[in-house]
């Protein structure tokens, strides 16, 4: 879309959302330049209809978003097309790493969403996210607030990682874990740069991959897209053959590059996936699978420690950082969260030692507690989720959730981290990381 409102236009500074509610026959003559290229899903021009750029304008997020769909689905009308609500980043890094709090970016994300859904959108698309916090609070923002289907892509440089560090099997374990309909990637690079990340990407998650390429990359003098629509095409074969089963284009990409497209893959089956299925904690730069022994660091603990007990009473973090920090030096892979002391509000610091901790280690979190209240309020800021196939569990001092401990959760407000998955790790799983533990013991002596 926004290749074409330049092409129509569009000056560098204006808000391209603003044109659904001054021309909207321009957004919907596009979508159907689109759809008559060989398009099946239009995104509606709500890229960044939300409450921050809004405000800099006479419109609300609803005013906005109901005329972009209104737009798309005219131009759908006669067709099998259907219409997507556009989500894009906030503007606006989230905590630790900006100033924006986790639950304003999902109030913010929940605002578009409501509007999405009572325009008749068909499906919610999330795209070119780089933070996977953001794309958490957008996506839980999305399961909370519809029942469509949700689609999450970020944008991955050559590195195989976004600019916040995310790599490609932390993405898929968390998002799938969470209840994405379907992921992938959008936008960065061309299909040529993007084809070994669809490529590890189909290996690390049992969902439907999207891929959104650019036409290639931009000359820096003019801005043109250096992939003429054939090639994009011809690269795009090799990017189903991968086992992409969901393509379309990004940057540069007008309806000459979907027709041709749409001609080149239409009717292929996506290759065969080598999926590598496994249970992982993942941090946003750190994919760790759970198998075998994995060591836990229990030293931010309260318990017999006097140092500790005293910064708790104190306030400072910075000791609990650099136990944690002294700790991973040493070798640990998880560690263990414990606030829980006398005179100490847990409910109100445990979220600050999370946010602490994810500010200088990268290795996943276990929240050590009884404290309900403390557990929801620290939850969101957790920038890691667990996942084995389509489940997440949380660490509650044990490795799984049983059947009591899920009970008591969800009766005391947990019940948004565990209503998008199907099933929770049970007692099949703990007896096999029993077994496991025991083999590992006896290799080594017992010790």
């Amino acid at each position: 879309m926004g290749t074409m409102l330049q092409c129509h236009g569009l000056k560098l500074g204006e808000i391209p959302e603003l044109l659904a509610i001054t021309n909207p026959d321009l957004l919907t003559n596009i979508h159907r330049q689109y759809i008559e290229a060989g398009t099946e899903i239009v995104y509606a021009n709500t890229f960044g209809a939300n409450r921050r750029k809004m405000a800099k304008t006479p419109y609300t997020v609803a005013d906005v978003v109901s005329a972009a769909i209104a737009a798309a689905k005219k131009a759908c009308i006669g067709t099998s097309a259907r219409v997507a609500l556009d989500i894009g980043p906030l503007g606006e890094l989230l905590e630790p790493m900006g100033t924006l709090p986790f639950e304003t970016a999902v109030d913010m994300f929940a605002e578009i969403v409501d509007a999405g859904v009572n325009a008749g959108a068909d499906l919610i698309c999330i795209e070119t996210m780089t933070d996977l916090y953001e794309a958490k609070a957008a996506l839980l923002a999305a399961k909370e607030h519809s029942t469509l289907p949700v689609w999450v892509t970020m944008s991955f440089d050559a590195t195989g990682r976004t600019f916040t560090g995310c790599t490609i099997p932390s993405m898929a374990r968390t998002l799938e874990g969470l209840g994405a309909d379907a992921i992938g990637l959008n936008c960065s690079q061309g299909p040529k740069q993007l084809l070994p990340l669809f490529q590890e990407l189909c290996r690390v998650t049992t969902l439907p991959v999207i891929a959104k390429p650019n036409a290639g990359l931009p000359d820096p003098v003019d801005g043109h897209y250096d992939l003429p629509p054939e090639e994009f095409a011809r690269t795009m074969v090799d990017v189903v053959g991968a086992g992409v089963s969901i393509v379309g284009g990004c940057c540069g990409t007008n309806p000459d590059y979907i027709r041709a497209l749409h001609d080149a893959v239409h009717g292929m089956t996506p290759g065969a996936r080598d999926i590598h299925h496994g249970s992982f904690l993942c941090t946003p730069t750190m994919p760790l699978e759970i198998s075998g022994v994995r060591v836990i660091g229990e030293r931010i603990n309260p318990t017999g420690k006097k140092r500790f007990q005293q910064a708790l009473l104190a306030g400072d973090l910075d000791y609990i950082v650099d136990v944690a920090i002294a700790q991973v030096d040493a070798g640990a892979q998880i560690l263990d969260v414990n606030v829980g002391y006398p005179g100490v509000d847990e409910v109100a610091m445990l979220p600050r030692v999370v946010k602490k901790l994810q500010e200088a280690v990268d290795v996943p979190l276990q929240l050590d507690s009884t404290n309900a209240a403390a557990l929801e309020a620290a939850f969101d800021f957790m920038e890691q989720a667990f996942a084995e196939s389509q489940e997440m569990v949380v660490f509650v001092t044990e490795l799984t959730v049983d059947p009591a401990s899920h009970a008591f959760l969800t009766e005391n407000g947990c019940e948004r981290y565990f209503q998008y998955n199907k099933d929770l790790l049970l007692d099949h799983r703990k007896a096999a990381l029993q077994q496991e533990l025991a083999a590992e013991q006896r290799r080594h002596g017992g010790v």
